[in-house]
């Protein structure tokens, strides 16, 4: 099993690479394009939270149980969230000096690799109740990742960072993703269905947390609203076909 989540769970975290490749070979990338890519994303999170992961826990657990550890895996991103300095994905730095760029460029960055962690556990989690679980929460993080991937790329490039070192960066940041998935595989291996229904409500938690407190509203930062609102339908729409297919 931990050879396979640990596949899992480098793939996803490539995504954060990917989002640094693209920026790199793109320069530029529009407002709208952005504002849509983390509408898909969010789309494709939040169908991933709750048709896989909280239906999936309520056969293994209570409600009660289900529901405890669902706002314990929200109240953990927040805590995460809150140990941190503040950055902000998607805020526009017109007008500021590349050092304010460099330095916001680098928290993103610091902050991607932590929330990395938790998305590796998650991965695991999903694995260790059924194998297709597990690959439809990679692709949701796959997802997520490559938005986030752009959102760190953008301050670096203009501060005047190397290319290359921009998407190594951006690399290294996705290498915490496969760290959570040994973590929770070593944790998770011989649990019993009661432990991985917690683990399921609590990646619930987590990745509704992700969605409503990063990327929704930093999408909705870059303008273009129905550009966010197609893009959350299109990532939902995305989701159902791949279950159907898994």
């Amino acid at each position: 099993m931990i050879s396979e989540v640990l596949l899992l769970s480098v793939l996803a975290g490539s995504a954060t690479g990917l989002g640094g490749i693209i920026v790199v070979l793109l320069g530029k990338i529009s407002d709208r394009s952005v504002a849509g890519s983390m509408g898909f994303a969010s789309g494709v999170m939040l169908l991933v939270s709750f048709l896989n992961l909280f239906v999936e826990s309520l056969d293994l657990t209570s409600y009660l149980n289900v529901s405890t550890a669902f706002a314990v895996g929200s109240l953990f991103m927040i805590a995460i969230d809150s140990s941190l300095p503040h950055f902000e994905l998607g805020k526009r730095e017109n007008g500021v000096v590349k050092s304010r760029l460099l330095h916001s460029g680098l928290l993103i960055l610091i902050g991607i690799t932590l929330h990395n962690i938790p998305e590796g556990v998650i991965v695991s989690a999903g694995y260790s109740h059924l194998p297709q679980l597990g690959v439809l929460i990679a692709v949701a993080v796959f997802f997520h990742n490559v938005p986030e991937g752009i959102a760190t790329a953008i301050p670096l490039i203009s501060a005047g960072s190397k290319k290359r070192s921009v998407i190594l960066a951006t690399l290294v940041s996705g290498l915490a993703e496969p760290f959570g998935a040994l973590l929770g595989g070593t944790l998770l291996i011989n649990a019993s269905n009661e432990v991985i229904g917690l683990a399921l409500a609590f990646a619930a938690g987590v990745m509704t947390y992700i969605t409503a407190d990063e990327l929704i509203p930093i999408a909705h930062e870059h303008g273009h609203k129905h550009a966010v609102s197609i893009g959350i339908l299109l990532g939902v729409i995305f989701m159902m076909i791949l279950n159907n297919f898994l």
